[in-house]
């Protein structure tokens, strides 16, 4: 139930090789870092990532899945740059680092046999991906492990309505971690089981304890895209 706070994806070292190269004539491309949602293929690399955007394309340099997890799909946080053809169309992407993010498929809170722990986190960003809550922590402590994972406090409207709500907590267990630094964390709450075929928006709330030991609540309003 506690899912760890990374998971690195192994990079080969020729992209690392070539990432550190110097040439006074190369020009380095235009990188972005975004959220992704990667497809690995029956050999646990990744074969496509899909963009918050709606842009699909092949991963043109191998990059393989943790525990080369085959024909899985990964939400990760990357650097990547898209390569382009001669008329501008994009080809695919070559991602230069990448790591897994927190992202279980949300739960009720008995399905926590230990009980819901809500140690306190602050938000230094939180927005809607593409049937994604992304959600971007600080949280206090040494370099020890926090288990985090998303409780599903109450569903409202039916499989069949066109408007539906969801309410989630943020669980956070930090373990007794003395709070000696600030560090991130990197979290997204996949959406797709409140979303069906008449689902027209969907409301979020997500919750979570501050530092003061309030509860924040965020909303959201999500279009799901056709």
């Amino acid at each position: 139930m506690h899912g760890s706070l990374r998971k690195l994806l192994m990079l080969p070292a020729a992209l690392l090789l070539w990432a550190a190269c110097s040439d006074d004539d190369y020009h380095y491309p235009s990188v972005s870092l975004e959220y992704l949602t990667a497809r690995s293929n029956s050999a646990g690399t990744l074969e496509t990532v899909l963009t918050d955007g709606g842009g699909l394309y092949a991963v043109l340099n191998e990059v393989t899945a943790p525990n080369r997890a085959a024909d899985s799909t990964l939400r990760i946080i990357a650097n990547y740059a898209c390569e382009l053809a001669d008329n501008g169309d994009t080809t695919g992407v070559l991602l230069y680092s990448a790591s897994t993010v927190v992202s279980p498929v949300p739960q009720p809170a008995a399905a926590f046999a230990g009980g819901v722990k809500t140690d306190p986190a602050s938000v230094l960003s939180i927005w809607m991906g593409l049937d994604y809550l992304n959600v971007v922590l600080e949280i206090k402590g040494t370099d020890a492990a926090h288990a985090f994972h998303f409780v599903e406090d109450k569903v409202e409207g039916g499989e069949e309505e066109a408007h539906r709500e969801v309410a989630l907590t943020l669980y956070h267990d930090a373990a007794d971690d003395p709070p000696y630094y600030t560090r991130r964390a990197y979290l997204s709450v996949p959406l797709c089981s409140y979303i069906t075929d008449q689902t027209e928006s969907l409301t979020v709330r997500f919750s979570l304890q501050n530092e003061e030991d309030e509860t924040e609540t965020y909303t959201f309003n999500y279009l799901p895209r056709r």
